[in-house]
């Protein structure tokens, strides 16, 4: 420095130099923040506002609609905490594309982070550690007082985004599922066929047969009477996947697990997930909950072992119509004549100008399009279709199974999304779960929450906008039935009752009129767009009831 130039840095040392906590103020002065980052949204500042509130309590929920900017929301809030002293702070995504997309808004920020844990800088509280949930929920994990080769990793601060989804990987990595080609199987099927036969005798046939789709669930009596065989065979177990450690998680709460056969695989699953062995989330100082489409609240306290007291008081947007525009379409609702194929085909020939998404429920339903050529993203491939869509490069149709979530596609990245087939469950004891929590609407809220999921991928933002078909005629139906109807968010629910508007307007009209209204939304009519904003715009105050948020004038 020449001797004539001003010291900033002495002066920066001379003045108050605690880090500001206030989450505005915080943001406010991030030096290193991107050029269009250069000011905070208002419903984040309004979330931002009431976490601080709030923010001397354990657990907190956050529910923002998708495109919200929760992101940018929750790494503030572990700053903050940074800067208060409470460390270290952990950022857990649903999987390791949205991790690459959580670091990525860090960098635009400028603000520190690290994806290893163990991290001098983690340790230290001068970086947020960012990882996917089965880095942090595992038999194996670091963050456990069980770790045999080192001490555990703590945290002090942990936010859970897209809890809704983490969720889901959380029941999956502490569980176990045995695949009927491990010997495993057949030693704890021959050790419970008499009890499975007086229980499901054709079930049982069809197992043993590797036949039809059903499943049996092991009698409680039958798992208590036989528990000393059953743990015998289990120490034995070894899973395919040699970073399994689901067995691990579970051995002491094997007494009181579900076991259910199908033909192909077994499932071992908890009456609750063993969150308990995660110890340093346990001990977390703070935890804060990101959720978008989160349909029932109680999962939070079962699955996460959360405050119930301070999961009924979610933190929430002043309107719901934060969400962006979206035209949604059942062409068989509209006129029932109309079959999947000829929807599909026209859909194929949108994606010719525009980025078409369509998600599918399996693997097996990818083949209802291949006619049309799709680009197939898969769990190889995803982060690399995903980032081409986003860039000004058109490609057209892609299809991706079972992707509701984990999957963000602005603006021209993705105009056309199609829900082709309602969500389901796969494993023996999603199905037996799903047939115990299934409403008089015959569907269980785990699928309204995957619908909304999925609906939400391609719009990022309330300036964003999208045209949604909905295929199959199941899917129809939930459009129109009032008790599934009123499952998802008000945002949602007025966008698919401005759809049932439409649809009695179109009623009965031939495939080719509804492609037509298809365009309105493409070509962005004016009629259309100002209806879609009068649908939201007349949303209001929003309010949570019962762990669905309703809007009030």
């Amino acid at each position: 420095m020449d001797g004539d130039d001003v010291d900033f840095d002495k002066l920066l040392r001379d003045a108050d130099d605690s880090p500001p906590t206030n989450p505005r103020e915080l943001y406010e002065q991030l030096p290193f923040k991107a050029k269009d980052y250069g000011y905070i949204r208002d419903a984040q500042t309004q979330i931002l506002s009431k976490w601080d509130d709030r923010r001397e309590q354990r657990d907190i929920v956050i529910k923002v609609n998708t495109g919200g900017g929760k992101t940018i929301d929750g790494l503030v809030i572990l700053q903050s905490y940074l800067n208060e002293g409470i460390q270290p702070a952990l950022y857990v995504a649903p999987n390791k594309f949205l991790v690459e997309q959580v670091v990525k808004e860090a960098g635009n920020l400028g603000i520190p982070v690290v994806t290893d844990p163990e991290a001098p800088a983690y340790f230290a509280g001068e970086a947020i550690a960012v990882v996917n949930g089965a880095k942090l929920f595992n038999g194996h994990t670091v963050f456990s007082d069980n770790r045999p080769s080192a001490p555990r990793v703590p945290i002090g601060a942990v936010v859970v985004d897209d809890a809704h989804a983490v969720l889901a990987i959380l029941k999956d990595q502490l569980s176990v599922t045995i695949e009927r080609s491990n010997p495993t199987f057949t030693e704890l099927l021959d050790l419970f066929e008499e009890d499975l036969k007086i229980q499901a005798p054709d079930v049982l046939l069809d197992i043993r047969e590797e036949t039809g789709g059903g499943f049996a669930r092991v009698p409680f009596w039958a798992l208590s009477n036989k528990l000393d065989q059953m743990r015998t065979i289990f120490r034995q177990y070894k899973p395919d996947n040699e970073f399994d450690y689901g067995a691990d998680a579970i051995r002491d709460s094997l007494a009181l697990c579900r076991i259910v056969f199908t033909p192909l695989a077994l499932t071992i699953v908890p009456p609750v997930p063993p969150v308990g062995r995660v110890h340093s989330f346990a001990d977390a100082q703070r935890r804060v909950f990101l959720t978008a489409t989160l349909a029932n609240d109680s999962a939070l306290i079962t699955d996460f072992d959360a405050d119930p007291a301070l999961v009924s008081e979610p933190i929430q947007p002043l309107t719901a119509g934060d969400i962006g525009e979206r035209m949604i379409l059942a062409p068989q609702e509209i006129n029932s004549t109309i079959t999947e194929d000829n929807v599909r085909a026209e859909i194929a020939k949108l994606s010719e100008k525009h980025n078409t998404l369509v998600i599918v429920p399996s693997e097996r339903a990818i083949a209802k399009w291949s006619a049309y050529s799709p680009t197939v993203a898969t769990k190889d491939n995803l982060t690399k279709v995903v980032a081409t869509m986003r860039s000004k490069n058109h490609v057209g149709l892609v299809i991706a199974a079972n992707r509701y979530d984990g999957i963000d596609l602005p603006d021209d990245a993705c105009r056309i999304l199609v829900i082709d087939g309602l969500p389901q469950a796969f494993s023996g004891d999603e199905r037996l779960e799903s047939l115990m929590q299934r409403t008089v609407g015959g569907v269980d809220d785990r699928q309204v929450q995957r619908l909304e999921q999925g609906m939400g991928r391609a719009v990022r933002s309330n300036e964003d906008h999208c045209l949604v078909f909905l295929i199959g005629r199941r899917l129809a139906q939930l459009t129109v039935d009032p008790r599934t109807l009123e499952r998802f968010s008000p945002a949602t629910q007025a966008q698919l009752k401005a759809s049932r508007v439409m649809a009695k307007d179109l009623d009965n009209q031939p495939l080719s009129k509804i492609m037509e209204t298809a365009w309105q939304s493409l070509t962005r009519d004016s009629s259309w767009v100002k209806y879609a904003k009068s649908q939201l715009r007349s949303l209001g105050h929003v309010s949570f009831i019962g762990g669905a948020m309703s809007g009030s004038r």
